[in-house]
């Protein structure tokens, strides 16, 4: 990743996980804002309009198309970028298709985050580990 981005909003419920994204993100944007939860994150996105919002598709809560439009309605320009502990290629597919810019397994997080981050801002097609899976 390289720095000097604008904002991106972390949407995160796990302590654990939360400080290991804000570690990777913190150097390569300029403001960095963490949530816990779906209310706070659609809050967040609002009010904030960042650049990129990377959310654990457990903010979802079973309905991640529906968070998506919200998303998409309260931060027309940010992308999105989900995380998702499920290695679904139909999971991923759908994800996508409902608006997600990109998808990012957590159990190859640390290799693939960087990437699929710099691939989302860029506008590449190659933001997704789906792809891979």
């Amino acid at each position: 990743m390289t720095a000097s981005h604008g904002g991106v909003l972390v949407g995160q419920a796990h302590p654990r996980l939360s400080d290991g994204l804000r570690g990777w993100l913190q150097a390569s944007f300029g403001e960095l804002f963490m949530v816990a939860d779906r209310a706070s994150l659609l809050e967040g996105a609002q009010r904030l309009q960042p650049e990129l919002m990377v959310v654990d598709l457990a903010l979802a809560e079973g309905d991640f198309a529906s968070l998506l439009a919200a998303l998409r309605t309260h931060a027309p320009d940010s992308r999105t970028l989900l995380l998702s502990e499920y290695d679904d290629a139909r999971l991923d597919a759908a994800a996508l298709a409902a608006g997600a810019a990109g998808v990012v397994h957590k159990s190859s997080l640390a290799a693939d985050l960087p990437h699929a981050v710099d691939a989302v801002l860029a506008g590449r097609s190659d933001a997704s580990a789906a792809g891979d899976a």
